[in-house]
């Protein structure tokens, strides 16, 4: 048996106040044929406070355990830029601070003229007796590697300066642990001086939405991971486009196969992405495609962009495959990484069971008309991992 999985990141969404979601008004009869044929229900994954692509995706695989490594090293691998042990990562975001220093837009307005020289301005600074590397990653993102020149270790046990909102000012790191003064300190300062490089820089002066600060998310330190054949005795790849998703691939030993057109955006080519699905399941035993744009679409409010991209996403990806794939031979199963809220007044992911649903042969079907968030959670059906009905 092969076995396709289709990440849908961010698709589930909070309901209106008709008690509709894109889901639930989308026309999408391909994940209700999957839904009418196969097992429907609840994927809990058990997230504590936060919910996040990189958590979700290794939970998703049964791979999130004591050896994660915190998100900026999934998305440091996900750049290739050089890491050792003892070293600290980040995934950073440009954002643009106003004359006040107050946080306007967390994304530099996903703008990315001149991103690559910026990160260029910053690389390779030097702040009591630590290196700075920067890379730029994709988008507005960028890879922030913290290395001691004497090669003792530095900590992980710190705090964000990003307060995930707009029209505050951003937040100082801080150290979580006394060790971890060191690391936070030098980063403090690091951030302080990149805010002065950019600002006075000439690209800066060009861009409609100025570039001209940094927002440290996510910490993450270098370590390695019992594979995902070594886990299965499965050969693996995933398809996708997102930096993180990347990491994941890589962090796991799995190819990564990004599709010509292919982004996290909006844009992103469904029928590329479609026809290399169908192509790796010719080679693979187990595929998984990442979809982004559902995220995206939530963090930028657009919540009717984001309907009719699940009915787009449902005629090129889900009922193209399901004409050319056999179901005796091959289970599909779709899923989502977290609720992404596009009527969100704070930050867009939370933490609830997403729904899941699996078709194929030997699968049980629920027959359950409809693909959504209330069927899936009508259905009574809530499981903490699906990878022992997939593989």
């Amino acid at each position: 048996m092969k076995t396709l999985l289709i990440i849908c990141d961010g698709m589930p969404d909070g309901p209106d106040g008709r008690g509709e979601t894109p889901l639930s008004t989308a026309y999408h009869p391909g994940l209700d044929f999957l839904s009418k044929n196969g097992l429907i229900g609840l994927l809990d994954l058990e997230y504590e406070k936060t919910a996040d692509t990189d958590e979700g995706t290794l939970k998703i695989l049964g791979c999130y355990d004591g050896s994660y490594p915190g998100r900026g090293y999934i998305e440091a691998l996900a750049t290739d830029v050089e890491t050792q042990k003892g070293d600290v990562c980040f995934r950073a975001n440009f954002a643009t601070l106003d004359d006040e220093k107050i946080l306007v837009d967390r994304r530099a307005g996903r703008d990315e003229t001149g991103l690559a020289e910026l990160v260029e301005a910053v690389n390779n600074m030097e702040i009591d007796g630590v290196q700075f590397i920067a890379k730029h990653a994709l988008g507005h993102r960028l890879i922030i590697v913290m290395r001691r020149i004497d090669g003792k270790p530095l900590s992980w046990n710190i705090g964000s300066n990003d307060p995930k909102k707009t029209n505050v000012p951003v937040k100082e790191i801080a150290a979580k642990t006394p060790n971890a003064k060191v690391t936070a300190g030098a980063l403090n300062k690091f951030l302080r001086k990149a805010n002065k490089i950019l600002s006075e820089h000439p690209i800066n002066k060009k861009r409609k939405v100025p570039a001209n600060a940094i927002l440290v998310r996510n910490v993450g330190h270098p370590t390695k991971t019992k594979g995902f054949e070594q886990r299965y005795g499965k050969k693996a790849c995933i398809i996708g486009a997102h930096s993180t998703i990347a990491g994941v691939a890589k962090f796991l030993g799995m190819d990564f196969i990004r599709p010509a057109g292919a982004t996290s955006l909006e844009d992103t080519d469904l029928n590329e992405k479609t026809n290399e699905a169908l192509a790796a399941l010719q080679k693979y035993d187990f595929v998984l495609l990442h979809v982004n744009a559902f995220d995206t679409l939530s963090h930028d409010r657009k919540r009717g962009e984001k309907t009719a991209f699940i009915e787009r996403f449902d005629q090129v990806v889900v009922r193209r495959i399901l004409d050319r794939i056999d179901l005796n031979r091959t289970i599909i199963a779709v899923t989502s990484d977290h609720f992404s809220n596009s009527l969100s007044k704070g930050y867009e992911h939370s933490v609830e069971p997403v729904p899941f649903v699996i078709c194929g042969n030997g699968i049980k079907a629920t027959n359950t008309e409809k693909y959504t968030e209330k069927t899936a959670a009508g259905s009574g059906i809530v499981r903490k991992s699906i990878m022992d009905m997939i593989v």
